[in-house]
């Protein structure tokens, strides 16, 4: 079962290639350009990863500088895929609502809240689960619908994903898997999933050992996937790879192919594989962002 149309929610590779000094093209990561030569289409939700121990200035600095590595090279990225922009860790915005415009200029369509920790806009899964976000975050959110930037919950605490629910827009859990398959605090409930699903959003399952549960292979990502399929996510689930953001039993694009294959056998059926790899993801991008044809 081959694979030529791919559409991934999450990877850490402009970062990554920033702090290792390399271009995406040649990257000896899990993602480079050359890698991609057995797609006819590529979807790739880039995010620009700011780390918890940068604030408010610190932050938005580091950002602004891998949004300058980023666009050195997006004309050749385009030359391969479809990419589409992410922030991870808003505290970028160093608590300037207005950067949300400057952002959205720039390219970017997705953000994610927090990382695991606490931010300007509320909590990480790694905080208090009662605590959601902040004022200034529940009017970030209000303006990132108002901008059509897409937010996302990954990495959000429980308070804090209620928050974004209650905000009424749409809304995505770019790279985080079943809680109920494999307990993990990045892993989301039955019950966000359900809500991911009634808001028209995605959940985009994460390939990382840890969320996976078991030996963190395609066994693993096929109870994940039958699970969201079971609770009706079946046009609402996709890959979150998290490519480049952690070490993982996959060594990047040129496995997909045989992934794919591989959850064939293990009895997932063709139709929701397509959905999976790409036609979910494709089509959600192009609807929400018109990026993605």
């Amino acid at each position: 079962m081959g694979l030529s149309r791919f559409c991934d929610l999450h990877c850490d590779t402009v970062t990554a290639c920033m702090t290792k000094g390399e271009d995406i093209a040649h990257a000896t990561g899990h993602i480079s350009l050359e890698q991609a030569d057995f797609l006819d289409d590529w979807v790739q939700v880039f995010a620009i990863f700011v780390p918890d121990e940068l604030r408010e200035a610190d932050a938005a600095a580091y950002f602004d500088r891998a949004m300058e590595f980023y666009q050195l090279q997006e004309a050749e990225i385009r030359q391969c895929c479809k990419p589409i922009l992410s922030l991870e860790n808003a505290s970028a915005l160093n608590g300037d609502l207005r950067r949300l415009d400057e952002m959205r200029r720039q390219g970017v369509r997705v953000i994610a809240l927090t990382w695991n920790g606490a931010n300007q806009l509320g909590h990480g899964v790694h905080c208090n689960p009662a605590l959601g976000l902040t004022e200034f975050g529940k009017r970030a959110v209000n303006r990132m619908h108002e901008l059509n930037i897409i937010p996302d919950v990954s990495h959000l605490n429980p308070a804090g994903f209620d928050d974004v629910a209650e905000s009424g827009g749409v809304f995505i859990a770019s790279h985080s898997n079943c809680a109920a398959v494999h307990p993990h605090c990045r892993n989301i409930s039955d019950s966000q999933i359900k809500t991911i699903i009634a808001h028209d959003g995605l959940i985009g399952l994460n390939l990382y050992p840890e969320f996976l549960g078991g030996e963190g292979g395609a066994e693993d990502l096929a109870r994940h996937l039958r699970h969201v399929a079971a609770l009706g996510g079946g046009n609402h689930v996709a890959l979150g790879s998290d490519f480049d953001g952690c070490e993982m039993r996959f060594s990047g694009l040129r496995d997909l192919p045989a992934l794919k294959a591989r959850l064939a056998t293990l009895g997932i059926a063709p139709t929701l594989l397509q959905k999976f790899f790409w036609r979910n993801g494709a089509n959600f991008f192009r609807k929400r962002l018109q990026n993605a044809e």
